[in-house]
């Protein structure tokens, strides 16, 4: 059944091949890829010697991920172009099939000479057995001479022996037959395993007056190709700089191998439509009443929040301390990047590698670091006492947007260990980046509740609460820090419950949210106590957690 399905294949591809082509097949040369986000456009050129009159050229190799619409071929040469198409084929039909029609043909061949020492073998063993019963004498009618019975044993012995010898060959050929047989038998059964490659083929008509020379040049847009940033940001003291590592991940799995080619990447996304909207009628009404439960309210936006930089996405907080990671030794030189030019086209911004790139398609993706830059920091510690007895080193990087960073995933590294992940989310940050680098156990703090100033007592068909935290900040580093504080008072979202602050120790608090903020600057080993105290009034036939 399998050879018989070999052969069909074998001659549908001739036959295809005979009535679909006046000429071999033409594979296009890479040019260049333009990557996007999302998909990619790729270039391709060919020069074929035509000859004169009407004749189909057919390019092969194209991924199956083709756009087809957006196919475009551009002849350069002494010549007229009829028409373009496009089909889909499976890549080298002929040449697996002759792969396969020669696999099997190995295996036939060494089952017919398995069997051919077989047949050896037995006629070895009718020899044998004839010489054994030729040197019997039991059977004799006539006297023999005892001379000659000595003759007759040694010439039967000798041939006994070579057809022993001849034997044992056999045997140890046919154990390198078997081999050979296993061999061949993988072999196929590895050629019948191979998944057809489909690919695109491009069909262009054409006419020439005369026979000569024409460069073709075929472009494409193809999917299942991106590209995305991601970064490595370094941190070696708090009175420098941050340098920060662009790094460029390329996908491509087009089931085409991209070697050394030309790469742009690009910003762009042309997958967005690119259709100018319309406006309708603007129509004006007033608004029926709809019925809203209180716990569905929104919240109010935070005004601190507003007036603060944007936080990158934080840190894992199961890092304690500074984690143990990579370490870079000083003494080393960096390595070389490659060189890149980078400019701001229509639709984006465009990232050309001068050095041509190999990319055969994967479902991993290639990292190649394309910049890197330094950006001025200010470091500072933030606490949050309800939440962590630790406070969380953060950097403030400035002149960012300078850079025409992406938003990407970030690899933060402090005093040359690894901290953990962040995200630079430059859609949404302002002029000032907050970088979490981790927690530092130097600095301690500490909240407990001061039951000797917190109370509870009825005032008519009130019910008064007083709570009272105390705060302890210690900076157990040998040097001085910067400390910024944040804890929080509750806010009242019925009418009916109302909440006075009593004492703040300097902090600035935040009349929509609550929070709390205090601006320290800690000696080293300075220990310092602050306290937050806030009443609540509330009817007393009411159940109010209040902490």
């Amino acid at each position: 059944m399998k050879q018989t399905f070999t052969l069909l294949l074998a001659c549908l591809a001739m036959m295809t091949t005979n009535a679909r082509a006046e000429q071999e097949k033409q594979t296009a040369k890479l040019e260049s890829v333009t990557i996007f986000t999302n998909g990619a456009q790729v270039k391709r050129s060919k020069t074929v010697t035509l000859k004169a009159g009407e004749q189909t050229i057919t390019f092969t190799g194209f991924s199956p991920y083709m756009d087809t619409k957006s196919l475009q071929v551009k002849a350069n040469g002494r010549l007229t172009v009829l028409g373009v198409s496009h089909r889909r084929a499976i890549a080298d039909s002929l040449a697996q099939a002759r792969k396969l029609a020669q696999a099997e043909q190995a295996v036939t061949g060494v089952e017919r000479k398995i069997q051919q020492a077989h047949d050896e073998q037995q006629v070895i063993d009718a020899q044998a057995e004839m010489v054994k019963s030729n040197c019997s004498v039991a059977g004799r009618t006539v006297a023999t001479p005892l001379a000659n019975i000595k003759e007759l044993n040694n010439y039967y012995a000798q041939e006994l022996l070579s057809l022993k010898k001849r034997s044992q060959t056999l045997a140890e050929q046919l154990k390198d037959l078997e081999k050979e047989q296993a061999r061949a038998k993988k072999s196929l059964d590895s050629l019948r395993r191979i998944k057809p490659k489909e690919v695109f083929d491009v069909d262009v008509k054409v006419t020439a007056q005369q026979a000569a020379q024409a460069a073709f040049t075929i472009s494409y847009y193809v999917t299942n190709a991106s590209w995305y940033p991601s970064y490595d940001i370094y941190s070696t003291a708090i009175n420098k700089p941050m340098d920060l590592s662009y790094k460029v991940n390329i996908l491509q799995n087009t089931k085409e191998d991209w070697q050394q080619a030309s790469v742009t990447l690009s910003s762009a996304n042309p997958n967005r439509s690119n259709t100018a909207p319309t406006l309708g009628t603007y129509w004006l009404d007033f608004e029926k009443p709809v019925a809203v439960r209180r716990e569905q309210r929104s919240r109010s936006f935070s005004k601190a929040a507003a007036a603060e930089p944007m936080m990158v996405e934080r840190v894992d907080e199961a890092l304690q301390g500074r984690v143990a990671g990579l370490d870079f030794a000083e003494e080393e030189p960096e390595s070389e990047l490659i060189e890149v030019r980078q400019q701001q086209s229509l639709f984006g911004y465009e990232f050309t590698i001068s050095q041509p790139l190999s990319l055969p398609s994967s479902t991993k993706a290639t990292a190649t670091e394309i910049a890197r830059y330094q950006l001025p920091a200010t470091y500072s510690y933030k606490a949050y006492p309800k939440k962590d007895k630790e406070a969380f080193l953060v950097a403030e990087a400035t002149d960012w947007q300078k850079l025409n960073l992406l938003e990407g995933d970030a690899n933060v590294f402090y005093d040359n260990s690894y901290v953990g992940k962040s995200r630079l989310a430059t859609s949404s940050a302002t002029d000032t980046l907050l970088l979490s680098l981790g927690r530092d156990p130097g600095i301690r703090v500490e909240r407990t509740k001061v039951n000797e100033k917190s109370a509870s007592r009825f005032l008519g068909s009130n019910r008064e609460q007083t709570v009272t935290w105390r705060i302890t900040v210690t900076n157990t580093r040998r040097e001085d820090v910067s400390l910024s504080v944040y804890d929080q008072t509750p806010i009242a979202r019925n009418s009916d419950i109302n909440v006075t602050v009593e004492e703040l120790s300097g902090g600035q608090r935040d009349k929509d949210t609550g929070i709390v903020t205090w601006k320290l600057d800690l000696k080293a080993g300075e220990k310092r106590e602050l306290l937050l105290q806030y009443k609540v009034k509330y009817p007393k036939n009411e159940r109010l957690v209040v902490e």
